[in-house]
């Protein structure tokens, strides 16, 4: 089943989202940093803490928010940085 999710998500970004992928590059890569940083951070607060099992997926979420809404601004710019 993994493989199915994998093989179909990459037919969708290689095909019709591949305009839509392209424009939103930077949107695209903060917000999978952020939720795989946010699950990991998560993880390791469950590991040490007597929390609920859910906190990785919560934490997963604020972090691809928080990396969604301020990443791609801060990549546009190193992407310029060097250039007027």
């Amino acid at each position: 089943m993994t493989w199915l999710i994998l093989i179909v998500v990459v037919v969708l970004v290689l095909g019709p989202l591949r305009r839509w992928t392209g424009r939103h590059w930077a949107f695209l890569l903060c917000v999978a940093a952020g939720a795989i940083i946010g699950f990991v951070i998560g993880s390791v607060l469950l590991a040490f803490s007597p929390l609920p099992p859910y906190v990785p997926l919560l934490s997963a979420a604020f972090w691809a928010v928080a990396l969604g809404r301020e990443g791609p601004a801060w990549l546009r710019h190193m992407e310029k940085d060097g250039r007027q």
